[in-house]
């Protein structure tokens, strides 16, 4: 058995382990001593999903806030909206006036508000499979009814010493079968545990709105056998029910709407009594209590529709909403894309360093707004949102930025247009895939894309000019540090002459060379550096000040060593200096069409650490050679 398959049947053992949980049956009366001992059994639906997410553990940040890991692998950039997700969830656990709500989503499509759903029906579906997870139901009902609401009303205070709270009720026909089958022994009525599934309609439902014309509130809330109405004599006996609508198998779980507002209103008053009352109300039928965590999303235009009605002013009273606009975070745009192709067959092509990163910064540039109150580019304010230190500006400042546009995000284009049109380069059968060849792909895409319209087309070539241009930066970089032996080292004795300089320079002293001369601070070495960002001669007294003490500070909290990284214009000075030093050798060697001896030798160096140190394959590392040198050579 080689190593593949042995980890597979690790793997399926430990699934059916999980799949064949053993299911517990027994009375009510013993499901009572179990609850008594572990009152953490009693948990309404919220409760559980609250208990589910944290299950995974969190971290506290720096910031005040904490990071549930339960989203860590499939939700990115959207931290703002689980924030608000999460406040609410844990203000309905409390089992407040929040849990009669229906929570809504709301934001352009493929923002993640289908995806956040999905990873919650999942994740209880798991969950309840653990022990901490484990929910119990009646055996006989067909909603899954929590065994505690057989508990008459005289005896719950009694539970409420031992911290059990009961809120819920039978259904009517629970009970009927209470009360015929068991002759009112509510003891003696029969509990088993259950797993939840959505496949097997088990606490999980899911609705989809289709034509209205066509669509039927049964497919909510059940209806009338009318096969079984002869026996039973009416319409309204209990029995004469089918308990089949989504919003029945739902109960004491999630329910999903999916675009809910696209329903007709019938629907969405049926909602409003369940959200308010948690009752399902049906014709000819007594009221049925459900609990359950109502998630509903829907698009910004319907929504906005939606807010415009009037008539529908209850509903808006009754339901929460959470924005969820786009990423705009090119980092987690890229994690966004890696998720979604490695859930593809692309395992045997090579996909070049930045090529992802290029397509993250061309989505999140369509998204973003222009900061033109405060000087700041739509580049430089992507970079600032990304992390990245920019010169004039503190990442500080992002909050500021982030509330100056209340609609931000919520346009542009999405991560299924993008990935589709990355999709479209990695199915063409070569072994690598290149910026180059994904930026083309996405410009060739604004043409067939009817949404595009000659105004948005016009920026968004202006965004995919300015995207290439950053390309360029990088594309250059790789290739020019690909010449140094020891990149990071030769950078770091560049910034230790640069500091013992400007602080001999600061503090009126001399430095010591090699031989032990004393001789004055290196004022060529000093403004040849400075003067690659532009700094004035008039300026270079205050800006070497500032690096001293910053790079002082990091290498206080770097163990001793400066981290030249930390300093924007320091950085791309340092970088500067190092390359113009080797400008020459870097453009002779990558532009010569018919290298010696030599200069093949140094290439093939080149291309050795092109490979090794950043990423590349062969094939990618030539082809960003001879991108470079069309650069070198313009």
């Amino acid at each position: 058995m080689t190593k593949k398959t042995s980890s597979f049947f690790d793997t399926a053992s430990k699934y059916m382990e999980e799949s064949n949980t053993k299911l517990w049956e027994g009375s009510l009366k013993e499901y009572i001593d179990m609850v008594i001992a572990n009152p953490s059994l009693n948990m309404t639906a919220h409760q559980r999903t609250l208990k589910m997410i944290e299950s995974k553990g969190s971290t506290a940040l720096p910031d005040g806030r904490i990071k549930y890991h339960f989203f860590d692998d499939e939700m990115f950039g959207v931290d703002e909206p689980l924030e608000a997700f999460m406040a609410y969830l844990k203000a309905a656990a409390t089992g407040s006036e929040v849990a009669r709500r229906i929570l809504l989503l709301y934001g352009p499509t493929s923002s993640g508000k289908s995806q956040l759903a999905i990873l919650l029906k999942r994740g209880l579906e798991k969950f309840s499979k653990t022990d901490e997870g484990a929910v119990y139901c009646l055996a006989d009902s067909p909603m899954w009814e929590d065994p505690l609401w057989a508990v008459p009303q005289e005896l719950r205070p009694e539970l409420e010493k031992h911290g059990i709270k009961i809120s819920g009720e039978l259904s009517p026909y629970m009970e009927l079968v209470l009360k015929e089958t068991y002759k009112g022994d509510f003891l003696s009525m029969p509990v088993k545990r259950y797993l939840f599934s959505e496949k097997n309609r088990a606490s999980i439902g899911t609705f989809v709105p289709s034509n209205p014309k066509n669509q039927d509130l049964s497919e909510l809330v059940g209806s009338i056998d009318l096969s079984t109405v002869g026996t039973y004599g009416a319409e309204s006996d209990p029995r004469a029910y089918r308990f089949d609508g989504e919003l029945n198998v739902a109960n004491r779980g999630l329910m999903e709407f999916v675009e809910m507002l696209k329903v007709d209103q019938k629907f969405l008053y049926v909602l409003l009594t369940l959200a308010q009352e948690k009752n399902i109300k049906t014709g000819r039928f007594p009221l049925i209590y459900a609990d359950e965590f109502l998630l509903a999303h829907s698009n910004e235009w319907e929504f906005k529709k939606f807010l415009a009605k009037e008539e529908m002013e209850a509903l808006h009273d009754r339901t929460i909403t959470i924005k969820v606009p786009y990423n705009l975070t090119v980092n987690d745009e890229v994690r966004i894309y890696e998720k979604l192709i490695k859930q593809a067959a692309f395992d045997n092509v090579h996909i070049a360093p930045h090529t992802l990163t290029c397509a993250a910064m061309f989505a999140v540039l369509s998204r973003l707004k222009s900061s033109n109150n405060y000087g700041l580019s739509v580049i430089n304010k992507m970079k600032l949102y990304n992390g990245e230190e920019v010169d004039g500006f503190t990442l500080h400042e992002v909050k500021k930025f982030k509330s100056e546009f209340d609609d931000e995000g919520m346009d542009g284009l999405s991560p299924r247009y993008i990935i589709n049109r990355i999709s479209a380069v990695l199915a063409n059968g070569d072994k690598s895939v290149t910026p180059i060849e994904v930026l083309r792909s996405l410009r060739d895409g604004l043409v067939q894309n009817p949404k595009v319209d000659k105004k948005k087309s016009e920026r968004l070539e202006t965004i995919l000019t300015s995207v290439i241009e950053e390309y360029n930066k990088l594309a250059r970089a790789d290739v020019q540090k690909a010449f140094f032996v020891n990149f990071e080292d030769e950078i770091s004795n560049l910034l230790k002459n640069y500091l013992d300089n400007i602080e001999a320079f600061l503090d009126g002293t001399k430095i010591e060379d090699d031989w032990g001369n004393q001789k004055e601070p290196d004022e060529r070495l000093m403004r040849s550096i400075e003067e690659k960002i532009q700094i004035t001669e008039t300026g270079k007294k205050s800006f070497r000040t500032e690096i001293l003490r910053k790079m002082l500070k990091s290498a206080k909290d770097n163990g001793g060593e400066p981290n030249y990284k930390e300093h924007a214009k320091l950085k791309e000075a340092l970088e500067k200096q190092l390359f113009d030093e080797r400008q020459d050798v870097i453009r002779l060697t990558v532009s010569n069409r018919n290298p010696d001896e030599e200069s093949l030798k140094r290439i093939n160096v080149v291309v050795g650490t092109l490979i090794e140190k950043h990423g590349y394959t062969a094939d990618s590392a030539n082809q960003l050679l001879k991108y470079v040198s069309s650069l070198l050579g313009r």
